[in-house]
């Protein structure tokens, strides 16, 4: 069995009136992907879409665009960001309109991105404004999302495993009452007639829960879980230059800002050390992730992480090598990031240095998994 390629979906690129409140008016993803700049000869800064195509996601037939533009680059599912605080949802329009309103068959899911929202970083300096908290709340709000969550589960196109509706959560250790939530949403989806509730737990920048008994399986989100378990002197590198970086005037010198910029990583080195990490058997169901490119600058300046040479080419060698593990591993899925994270260098969708040659790298790699699975 091959895997299936899964990519992440970023629905932040249509207008709410929280963003314009909070950032200004008209703000979506694209106002941080044109802030990018470069900071060094040859530093590939601003990224821009293949003929400038800034969509705008409150048109569903964008989203059906990309579906029909992921299914024939080989992609089979894309995993859309969830934001749900207690009730109040936020970027949620592109994935409801298509449920209940596009006729086209491509699989998709939730990743539930449960940090609260802040008006910097996600854990940044303290001190940082909140601009929407993020609360559990009791038994009773649970059972409201599990019913918001149950409209999805619903569709024939959403993933499921064994029966199971798949729920990924980016920081599932920040919830306190995860045991008695997941509990109670794994009960109420064997009352609503699934064989209950798969729930992936992402790896991510922060550590890892070690209540592992809580999940199903868990994803290795890529490049953050092979930076995270780092121990080369690149990482030391990094975590000098990340201090250097917090203590300097932001106006200070190109010169200096070169200097500490934190660009120690290049894409091959970084996919050795992926490989790495993923050869010791997992002591729980691991799925595996790859990623395109990384470069968050255009969100975070010097503070950003550029990770360098990312190319085509590497990231099809990294996504082949990912597929044979996860076919050894009898996984079902090798998770992308991302389909349209353009303010982190994470994407896809062709631009104007490479057109469509990541779409292209999928497809050649996954009809070539598929022609040696067949002989």
């Amino acid at each position: 069995m091959i895997p299936k390629v899964l990519a992440i979906y970023l629905p932040q690129y249509h207008r709410i009136p929280e963003n314009d409140e909070w950032w200004g008016e008209g703000f979506t993803e694209w106002a941080n992907v044109r802030r990018g700049k470069p900071f060094y000869q040859g530093h590939y800064q601003p990224r821009e879409p293949l003929n400038d195509d800034y969509y705008d996601l409150s048109d569903l037939s964008v989203l059906e665009r990309h579906t029909k533009l992921a299914k024939r680059a080989g992609i089979e599912g894309f995993c859309f960001y969830h934001y749900y605080f207690k009730g109040k949802k936020l970027l949620e329009k592109p994935v409801e309109e298509y449920r209940e309103h596009s006729k086209e068959q491509f699989p998709y899911c939730l990743i539930w991105a449960n940090q609260s929202w802040t008006r910097t970083w996600y854990r940044g300096n303290i001190g940082r404004k909140v601009l929407i908290n993020q609360d559990y709340g009791n038994k009773e709000d649970w059972e409201k999302h599990f019913n918001y969550l149950l409209h999805f589960f619903k569709d024939d196109r959403y993933i499921k495993i064994d029966g199971k509706p798949v729920y990924i959560i980016y920081l599932p250790q920040d919830i306190i009452c995860r045991k008695q939530m997941f509990a109670f949403w794994r009960k109420l989806a064997v009352q609503n007639g699934f064989k209950g509730l798969y729930i992936i737990a992402m790896d991510t920048w922060e550590d890892n829960d070690l209540k592992v008994n809580l999940y199903d399986a868990f994803m290795n989100f890529e490049p953050a879980h092979t930076f995270k378990n780092d121990n080369s002197y690149r990482k030391k590198i990094y975590n000098w230059k990340d201090k250097k970086i917090k203590n300097i005037d932001k106006n200070t010198g190109k010169i200096i800002k070169r200097l500490l910029i934190k660009d120690m990583y290049t894409y091959s080195f970084f996919c050795k050390k992926t490989d790495r990490l993923t050869k010791e058997t997992p002591k729980m169901k691991t799925f595996l992730g790859v990623f395109s490119g990384w470069d968050n600058t255009a969100r975070k300046d010097e503070d950003g992480l550029i990770i360098r040479n990312c190319n085509p080419k590497g990231f099809g060698h990294m996504l082949e090598r990912a597929l044979k593990k996860s076919c050894e591993r009898h996984n079902e899925f090798v998770f992308i990031n991302a389909w349209n994270e353009w303010s982190e260098g994470a994407y896809l969708e062709p631009d104007k240095k490479y057109g469509y040659a990541y779409l292209n790298e999928i497809r050649r790699t996954v009809k070539k998994m598929k022609q040696v699975d067949i002989n």
